[in-house]
């Protein structure tokens, strides 16, 4: 309440009250779902009525029918001359007048019923041919749109093959230009000139040399990292003491 102003207060509590005259919502839907049973049932009925009209109209007919016969007959059997008109003979043409009558409506009835059979009979071969012309047309409209998309892919794909043949053929041709060019280019190497004699033997040192010379450098190697350096330090004191002395190396 605190959220309301007095002079808010007092005009609520001022207001007129209103009187609610009419009926409920659920009052009148209930009315209106009663109204609906109600003339579902007056229609059931109504055409129960009806129905029991027409079967009793039918039997007057029948009955009507049966007089006329009759009347017929008798009046075949007596082969009467004179054009009196006896009650039975007007009640019998009065019953066939009626069954003309009726036989005419019911004849017009079904006439009636084949023209509308004859018409739906031929709606539905018209709706019949109709789906069947639009089914082969919408194949024909796929059909037609795959080759078509056969086509585009298949042309996509030749361009896509001749693409890559060209690049091939481009790549072996400057792979076979530049073979050629290194080839043009290359310097013929000069035949190496053949050796005497005195040249290998000279050749045959040098290569001695060398081995001795290495096989000398890792006996050092291998002394040094054995003993430290200590006795090769006395050694060399002793070759530095003693000049005259040194290695012989005979080729």
């Amino acid at each position: 309440m605190s959220a309301y102003t007095t002079e808010q207060i007092n005009a609520a509590m001022t207001a007129p009250v209103e009187m609610v005259t009419g009926p409920r919502t659920s009052k009148v839907t209930a009315i209106n779902r009663m109204a609906t049973t109600a003339a579902i049932a007056d229609a059931a009925k109504e055409r129960k009525a009806r129905l029991a009209a027409e079967k009793r109209e039918a039997r007057e007919q029948r009955k009507l029918d049966r007089i006329a016969k009759k009347a017929q007959k008798a009046d075949k059997a007596n082969k009467r001359k004179t054009k009196v008109v006896k009650p039975m003979t007007a009640v019998a043409n009065a019953a066939a007048k009626a069954a003309k009558t009726r036989r005419k409506s019911l004849v017009a009835k079904k006439k009636v019923a084949a023209a509308q059979k004859k018409a739906h009979n031929a709606f539905k071969k018209e709706l019949k041919t109709t789906r069947r012309n639009l089914m082969a047309s919408w194949k024909e409209q796929a059909r037609s749109q795959k080759e078509v998309e056969r086509a585009v892919a298949l042309i996509f794909k030749t361009e896509e093959k001749r693409k890559k043949k060209e690049a091939k053929a481009a790549k072996k041709l400057a792979k076979e230009e530049a073979a050629a060019a290194k080839k043009a280019a290359k310097v013929a190497t000069p035949k190496r000139a053949k050796l005497t004699d005195e040249q290998k033997l000279v050749n045959k040192a040098k290569r001695a040399y060398q081995t001795e010379k290495n096989r000398r450098a890792k006996w050092e190697r291998e002394f040094q990292a054995k003993f430290n350096g200590v006795v090769w330090q006395r050694v060399a004191l002793q070759v530095a003491q003693e000049p005259e002395l040194e290695d012989g190396f005979v080729c």
